[in-house]
């Protein structure tokens, strides 16, 4: 890797890491590294489906289960807290079957993306969240969470499940003639809020069933919520709507939320600025969700500059949030991600 990964370290911040990034074992990495760090993160789980270690459920990419072991042993044995990442509707080797994809109002189906109201989908995530957690990991950074924009999901279930209750037949649904009755726009919002919301209960409720006679984890295995924050849609407020979350029930349902700050938009706005100082007020959850024990992190893709990672440092220190979580690169899915959330699909 051409980064400085000792400089970035040395911040404090959270990186996370994919295997095939890194050129050595994970024993010769974590002995050339482990003093800088307190946390690290490697990804478990790729947009393309597919984990790095052994899986009865998920497809496994092939070369990487001994690394990604000897790195979690290791990481616990040196007391490093240990985050993994994991990919959840943004899952392109689920979404070969057709029926799982999410869909437009014109019909034209995501790849790249499984509609979030499948409860078959759910079970799937957790079982992969309690394989995860069979390893001595501290925390799962969930990745992917939520409907791609205000403009999904219209697949034939979706159709049938909310046409009803705003008085339409299924076939006839669509984003038009939501918009055009603001209050029809209102149930589609919290709908599909409560959807997201029932995936991120399954997927807890797989996490807290590790604890215990049960289970064989002695610690809680946290799970942190990626939630988008971008001006293509709209900040805290847009981003509720477009891709239906909710932070006060995030924090009581797993407690963390990890803000992917502006993943649509490459650059921030500079402090003391209109765009910042919205940015800022937009924040405005974040010590409430603190104050009721609720841990939030800051996000970027793409990092791979120390001042870019100041610059998020400011904004932390502006709203309140004193971690950070970064990655050097992007998804391998990035482009069709960005393209679909703007709208340009």
């Amino acid at each position: 890797m051409k980064q400085n990964i000792r400089e970035f370290l040395m911040q404090k911040a959270l990186i996370l890491f994919r295997p095939e990034d890194i050129d050595v074992s994970a024993r010769d990495f974590m002995s050339t590294y482990a003093s800088y760090m307190r946390e690290v993160g490697i990804v478990g789980k790729e947009p393309n489906g597919h984990v790095v270690f052994p899986s009865k459920t998920a497809p496994v990419e092939e070369g990487y289960a001994e690394f990604f072991d000897e790195w979690v042993t290791l990481s616990e044995a040196l007391e490093i807290h240990t985050a993994v990442s994991m990919d959840l509707y943004t899952d392109a080797w689920f979404a070969r079957d057709p029926k799982y994809q999410t869909m437009t109002a014109s019909g034209q189906a995501m790849p790249h993306q499984i509609c979030p109201n499948r409860e078959e989908f759910w079970e799937y995530g957790s079982e992969i969240v309690k394989e995860l957690g069979a390893y001595p990991i501290d925390e799962i950074l969930l990745f992917g969470v939520g409907f791609i924009r205000d403009e999904f999901c219209f697949c034939d279930r979706c159709r049938k499940e909310f046409a009803p209750l705003v008085d339409q037949e299924p076939a006839r649904l669509t984003h038009g003639y939501l918009t055009e009755n603001p209050d029809y726009h209102d149930k589609w919002h919290e709908w599909r809020t409560e959807k997201v919301l029932q995936g991120l209960r399954v997927l807890q409720s797989a996490a807290d069933s590790l604890i215990g006679d049960e289970g064989n984890r002695f610690k809680p295995l946290k799970i942190s919520v990626e939630v988008l924050v971008d001006p293509e849609s709209g900040l805290t407020e847009g981003g509720k709507k477009a891709y239906g979350y909710d932070y006060t029930k995030i924090r009581e349902i797993t407690g963390g939320l990890m803000i992917n700050l502006f993943p649509w938009s490459p650059v921030l706005p500079t402090p003391g600025t209109a765009d910042y100082n919205d940015l800022v007020e937009s924040m405005y959850f974040v010590k409430e969700f603190s104050r009721r024990g609720g841990i939030v992190s800051l996000f970027r893709w793409g990092v791979s500059s120390i001042e870019q990672l100041r610059e998020l440092k400011t904004l932390g220190k502006d709203v309140g949030i004193d971690r950070f979580v970064t990655s050097f690169g992007y998804p391998k899915d990035y482009p069709v991600r960005r393209e679909s959330a703007i709208g340009n699909y």
